[in-house]
């Protein structure tokens, strides 16, 4: 009886090892090995903001153009809220990350451009 739980215990370590280095291995990151030295990362503070529509349209707007890998939104959101948009200066430039947000309609108002970028990091 003794060797029954004997071998259940070293089979159970066995296991529990086994699982450990396998949720410890990294892998590498992809993006890591192509990075694209034109990728670029700015904050851009954006002002009339009035819903969570409005956050949704705006990141939505943007990472639809080419040459932007994200759009996020940086903490709470107020009138005046921060995003963070990535893109490949080689693609666009940031004056034309501005003229999306700016020119993007207001959820409340679908024929209203109530944005402005308020400044540039």
């Amino acid at each position: 009886m003794k060797s029954k739980y004997f071998s259940v215990s070293v089979l159970l370590l066995a296991m529990s090892f086994t699982v450990a280095q396998v949720s410890c291995a990294q892998t590498p990151n992809p993006q890591s090995k192509t990075s694209n030295p034109n990728d670029t990362t700015v904050i851009v503070k954006v002002s009339g903001i009035t819903c969570a529509g409005d956050l949704k349209m705006i990141a939505s707007n943007v990472e639809k153009m080419s040459g932007v890998s994200s759009c996020k939104q940086l903490g709470k959101m107020s009138t005046s809220t921060s995003f963070e948009v990535k893109y490949d200066t080689a693609k666009l430039s940031y004056a034309e990350v501005v003229k999306a947000i700016e020119g993007t309609a207001s959820c409340d108002h679908p024929d209203q451009r109530p944005y402005k970028v308020k400044t540039k990091n």
